[in-house]
């Protein structure tokens, strides 16, 4: 039998740790951390491989962030640019008008999801993320309209492309 680990420390961790303590600028965290969204954070990540861990090695990647962006950033700065130097008002315009482009309510899912993935705090301010994000969801509730919820779970499975999995009764 395998060496057993207890699950708040672990080799995974141990390792992803060793990774973030290595990260020595702004920009260098900031693409980390997105790069650690898109690959292990949604529906649609590319891997399951952090299931268990993936929450709190996100947590040491935005804390890591944090420190940086205080230590070299101007304070004016934290309040009105992300960590990659844009402006988050234009940045905020920007996803909306993404959103409002989206062909359906599918595609509007996914430009909700991918913002999270790439500004979620402490990416971009926090004032500027809530008021974007509250604004991107009352699109996508708009663009669902209120039948979404009547739509069967069947169809719903058939318009998205879901294979259901049914496992066998344990005995």
């Amino acid at each position: 039998m395998g060496k057993k680990e207890p699950i708040h420390d672990n080799a995974t961790r141990a390792t992803w740790e060793d990774k973030i303590s290595k990260l020595t600028s702004v920009d260098a965290a900031t693409k980390f951390i997105q790069d650690f969204r898109l690959a292990y954070s949604s529906p649609w990540r590319k891997s399951y491989a952090l299931d268990t861990d993936y929450q709190y090695i996100e947590r040491k990647i935005e804390e890591k962030l944090s420190q940086l962006k205080v230590g070299h950033l101007p304070v004016s700065a934290l309040m009105t640019k992300t960590s990659a130097g844009e402006d988050a008002a234009a940045v905020e315009a920007t996803w909306i008008g993404k959103m409002k482009a989206a062909k359906n309510k599918y595609d509007a899912e996914r430009i909700h999801v991918e913002f999270r993935q790439l500004y979620k705090p402490p990416v971009m301010p926090v004032n500027v993320f809530l008021r974007t994000d509250a604004a991107l969801g009352a699109l996508l509730m708009e663009m669902r309209n209120t039948d979404y919820y009547a739509t069967p779970l069947a169809g719903l499975r058939k318009e998205r492309g879901v294979k259901v999995l049914y496992l066998q009764k344990a005995s």
